[in-house]
């Protein structure tokens, strides 16, 4: 039954339909920030959940296979969802207004036709040009595009897969070392995941005044710091010491994410953005893909025993990191949108 809740649970997720949204409706000077708002907004569903379930395991009675109560600490989160979800629908079909793309491709067809109407047939060297539209789009739809989306979907792979082994590994780790119950684990991870609110509200800031790839540049070396100062801690303020370097990796990899994926909508062909592999699916797919390697390199990890877990796991990740680094500032110059499609679309 859990596995089929969590199935559902997959099922019923809206990230692409989301992602999607926000790239085709914000322009390329605020689609960072929309993404960066987007990651907030996971964010502080990451800090509430956490915190629920804390508060949840005071106020549910204890469950077994003896008793009879259908509200205890095991179901309790299950119908607290429901009720959510139940609340979200309703709200869902009331305020949210789907956007008139009948009437959107109308006028994109129009002014495609009236450029063709005002397209000379010959330039001035007396090239026929006639067919050059056509080349240019058939170009275009058999290009994934090139490097940029590589290395965007690349990233989105890293930063899930960190992520997703330092949550994964934080309640074994921070119960072996330093003696965290559930309840204390549980509170830590909330009060971690409610500091990504001001810190995409500051990347959606600085995303209007320096370009996505130099923010992904600074967010790649935080997150090698943070790692670095992870698998370092010892002494009496070992306790000290991993708060504060999983709080560096946690904000990094969360802040990473808002702009590689704006600059994933940015980069991605315009023949694509209108198809399935679109920067919102692209996007979500990557992000569980980094979600699986995460949990599968925490479960090889693990076999080495718990007291070289945090080397196992974060030593090949931070040299991942180094390399995501070093191709980041080799393909620095082709990082940027691709204007000539946004030209396009207007």
């Amino acid at each position: 039954m859990v596995l089929a809740g969590r199935l559902m649970t997959g099922f019923g997720s809206a990230r692409t339909i989301n992602r999607r949204y926000v790239a085709d409706y914000y322009n390329l000077e605020e689609r960072t920030a929309g993404m960066a708002d987007f990651v907030s907004a996971s964010a502080l569903g990451m800090a509430v959940g956490p915190g629920l379930a804390a508060f949840l395991s005071y106020v549910a009675p204890e469950g077994g296979s003896h008793a009879g109560r259908w509200w205890t600490v095991e179901t309790a989160p299950g119908y607290v969802m429901f009720a959510f979800w139940c609340v979200y629908l309703v709200a869902n079909i009331i305020f949210f207004e789907e956007p008139d793309r009948v009437q959107q491709t109308s006028v994109k067809e129009e002014k495609a036709a009236t450029s063709d109407e005002r397209a000379p047939l010959k330039s001035h060297d007396g090239v026929n040009t006639e067919e050059q539209p056509c080349a240019k789009t058939a170009k275009r739809s058999f290009s994934f595009g090139g490097v940029p989306v590589l290395v965007c979907l690349l990233l989105l792979v890293l930063l899930k897969a960190v992520l997703e082994g330092l949550t994964s590994s934080t309640p074994t780790v921070s119960r072996f070392y330093f003696d965290w119950d559930v309840n204390l684990c549980g509170i830590y991870l909330a009060i971690l995941a409610s500091l990504m609110i001001p810190a995409n509200y500051v990347v959606a800031t600085v995303s209007r005044r320096f370009d996505d790839r130099e923010i992904i540049l600074a967010m790649l070396v935080m997150m090698a710091t943070g790692i670095a100062g992870f698998m370092t801690y010892a002494g009496s303020d070992a306790e000290a010491s991993f708060i504060c370097f999983s709080l560096v990796i946690f904000i990094s990899c969360n802040a990473l994410e808002g702009p590689t994926m704006g600059l994933l909508s940015k980069v991605i062909p315009k023949s694509l953005r209108a198809g399935i592999l679109n920067a919102g699916w692209l996007a979500t797919e990557a992000g569980t893909i980094g979600r699986v390697v995460g949990d599968f390199w925490l479960s090889g990890a693990a076999h080495k025993g718990i007291d070289n877990l945090v080397d196992a796991l974060f030593g090949p990740l931070i040299l991942l990191v180094a390399v995501s680094i070093t191709v980041t500032l080799w393909n620095y110059s082709q990082l940027q949108p691709r204007y000539d499609d946004e030209e396009d679309d207007d």
